[in-house]
């Protein structure tokens, strides 16, 4: 019997599935288009509309995928995105990563391996926004970061949640 868990978001998260090619396919389709009809990605995978539903529904309650709106931060005004690695004082990463989740412009916290003890990525207005969250909001409001290095992003080259070309690498590796 698989155990669950409930993860933030209220969804059951059940143990490992195995994906079969018909779940990949039908992953691929809702990640070109969230908001894709059933009976359209039926039609083009060669199934029974119930089929995707029933298909969605499990993928959905392990917590293997969610459905969900994403923002564009451009169209919103956000100018300036930023990666900043943190280190903290021993045994408060993980009170400190729950923390930084709190922040609205916080779009990514990370727990890391090596020289920084959690990786966030932010959002800001403009490079004041920036100079303030990371020179003065942090050190005031949180006293365990000990040192942070932060990068201000130039240009996003990728960034995306597509499992396709994950999907067909461990298919070749199956086949190898």
């Amino acid at each position: 019997m698989k155990t669950r868990e409930v993860i933030r978001g209220g969804h059951a998260k059940m143990g490992p599935m195995t994906l079969d090619r018909l779940d990949q396919q039908i992953i691929s389709a809702l990640e070109d288009d969230g908001r894709r009809p059933y009976r359209d990605i039926a039609r083009d995978v060669g199934v029974a509309e119930a089929t995707v539903r029933s298909r969605v529904s499990r993928l959905v309650d392990s917590g293997l995928i969610r459905i969900t709106a994403v923002g564009d931060p451009l169209s919103l005004g956000i100018e300036v995105a930023a990666i900043s690695l943190l280190s903290v004082k021993p045994g408060s990463a993980a009170r400190t990563a729950e923390r930084l989740a709190a922040y609205p412009n916080v779009r990514f916290v990370g727990e890391s391996f090596g020289s920084a003890d959690i990786i966030i990525q932010t959002l800001h207005p403009d490079i004041k926004s920036l100079h303030r969250f990371v020179g003065t909001d942090l050190p005031e409001a949180l006293p365990d970061i000990t040192r942070t290095e932060t990068f201000q992003l130039a240009r996003v080259v990728k960034s995306t949640w597509n499992w396709q070309a994950w999907f067909e690498q461990s298919q070749a590796a199956e086949r190898s």
